[in-house]
């Protein structure tokens, strides 16, 4: 399926966020899936992030989180056929509370930023050292995996500088990455890989022309044309 619901014809090479399996194994494995999907959806409460074949990506309205927000939702889907919808929220501190209880799959912010606020230590000089310890305490303390960085590493807007959507780090907010909810990751292996391709794609200067686009264009239009123009879809 798209993002805006219609079916998509069936594309030659096309990537699969899933491993394939062969023989009487498929068949116990669809059965399986099936009787899993009947259950979940007698259960009450919200849905999980990751039910079948959708996937949801976090974000709040600085300008960068909403191009990236763009960037990922047609990546993904262009590149696999998943469903992919995007979900806003006020700040930073909510929609983090919403990817590390599975609410949303798909997370970007500066790595800085997450270090201090949300695993508890100041950022150093070493951006790679501030990766590693990111790593790890992310995983160990809210269940979410780092990936990679994509490149930015400055607030494009003065509301992002002035901390108005949550907590900022001192001095340079760190590059910027991907990250994503475990639940995710179990039900998508391929998707760290697929994502990798992003890495470095956008620098200060290319996520500073995408957002002067975006001030007079459909932000998804905008996506759409930069990762066409990368020859990314």
């Amino acid at each position: 399926m798209r993002s805006d619901g219609r079916r998509r014809p069936a594309r030659e090479g096309g990537e699969t966020l899933k491993g394939h399996e062969s023989g009487s194994g498929a068949a116990a494995l669809a059965l399986a899936v099936a009787a899993a999907a009947a259950l979940l959806a007698a259960v009450p409460g919200p849905g999980r992030a990751c039910v079948g074949r959708t996937l949801y990506v976090g974000y709040y309205d600085a300008p960068e989180q909403v191009m990236v927000a763009h960037i990922l939702s047609v990546f993904i889907d262009e590149r696999t056929g998943t469903t992919v919808k995007m979900t806003r929220f006020g700040t930073r501190d909510e929609v983090f509370e919403a990817i590390r209880n599975d609410k949303v799959s798909l997370y970007a912010d500066y790595s800085g930023v997450v270090l201090g606020r949300f695993g508890g230590e100041a950022p150093g000089p070493d951006p790679e050292k501030n990766f590693a310890r990111l790593k790890e305490l992310l995983n160990r303390k809210h269940n979410v995996v780092w990936l990679e960085p994509f490149g930015y590493d400055r607030y494009f807007s003065g509301k992002e500088r002035n901390g108005a959507y949550g907590p900022k780090a001192v001095g340079v907010p760190g590059p910027a990455g991907l990250m994503l909810c475990k639940d995710s990751l179990s039900k998508f292996p391929a998707l760290p890989k697929l994502l990798g391709k992003l890495r470095g794609a956008l620098d200060n200067e290319t996520m500073a022309g995408l957002l002067r686009e975006a001030k007079d264009a459909d932000p998804r239009a905008v996506a759409r044309r930069f990762l066409k123009s990368r020859k990314l879809i």
